[in-house]
């Protein structure tokens, strides 16, 4: 009978921890000002490490498009020197994906801006086993699409990952 008990518990547990990241979706959901403030990064309640996806313009007139398989966080304008934040928690999973539709005059690209690789961080972010967060940084050129070398990346400090399509 122990046993039956001990295991109920284990499964009830179980599905609690799997649930409690939707859940905390469904209640940011609900309040539109939480939801907004766990965007801007105000709000950090993650169960896994929270992800801030910077992605900053190095041109005039960049339109993006930016979602998740959850959200849909609209389109967006930006001229040179401005940047926009993602902010996120990863799901328990480590499958969370973010991808955008970049637009530059007739130029087009969609990719992922945050997707995980065998359950680990992408190359172009930063955290490390004592980190408390996932940073990940993306410079947008008239010729393509940089990421960062190091967290907090200078002028110099970027590779070129992707042409424009």
């Amino acid at each position: 009978m122990g046993k039956v008990v001990l295991s109920h518990l284990i499964i009830k547990f179980i599905f609690l921890f799997i649930t409690l990241n939707h859940l905390q979706q469904l209640v940011y959901a609900a309040d539109p000002e939480l939801m907004m403030n766990m965007r801007k990064g105000t709000i950090s309640n993650c169960f896994m490490k929270p992800v801030t996806v910077y992605i900053k313009s190095d041109v005039n007139n960049l339109r993006f498009h930016c979602k998740s398989k959850d959200d849909d966080l609209g389109e967006v304008r930006r001229n040179a020197g401005e940047e926009y934040d993602i902010h996120f928690c990863l799901n328990i999973w480590r499958s969370t994906l973010y991808f955008c539709h970049f637009y530059l005059g007739w130029k087009q690209r969609v990719m992922d801006v945050f997707a995980t690789k065998n359950k680990h961080d992408p190359d172009y972010c930063f955290s490390t086993a004592y980190s408390a967060t996932v940073d990940c940084y993306w410079l947008i050129r008239e010729d393509g699409f940089y990421v960062a070398k190091f967290k907090n990346p200078g002028p110099n400090d970027w590779l070129k990952k992707f042409d424009w399509e």
